[in-house]
């Protein structure tokens, strides 16, 4: 009966031992997925931003006040998303 019960916790291990496995395999092929067509995305966004980088360089020297009104808003936004996401992920755990 202890032999029946050992065979079946090894058997079990071995199982979850290949579920593991095959489900890190998945994970890294995902990744791997998301980041081959991430890439091409981030590349344009990058040559978007260094073409447009002068013009809003100029605009922002012509309206210094609501450049820094743009950054200040900017700053807020991320930090209301910070804590809304922080609090979720803390309610989560």
């Amino acid at each position: 009966m202890a032999r029946d019960i050992l065979a079946d916790l090894d058997r079990l291990t071995d199982q979850l031992s290949e579920l593991r496995f095959s489900l890190v395999k998945q994970a890294s092929n995902a990744a791997s997925d998301v980041s081959t067509s991430l890439t091409p995305h981030a590349r344009h966004l990058a040559r978007q931003f260094r073409s447009e980088g002068h013009n809003l360089s100029k605009a922002m020297r012509r309206n210094p006040s609501a450049a820094t009104g743009a950054i200040v808003g900017a700053l807020a936004l991320g930090a209301v998303l910070t804590l809304l996401l922080g609090s979720s992920r803390s309610d989560r755990d």
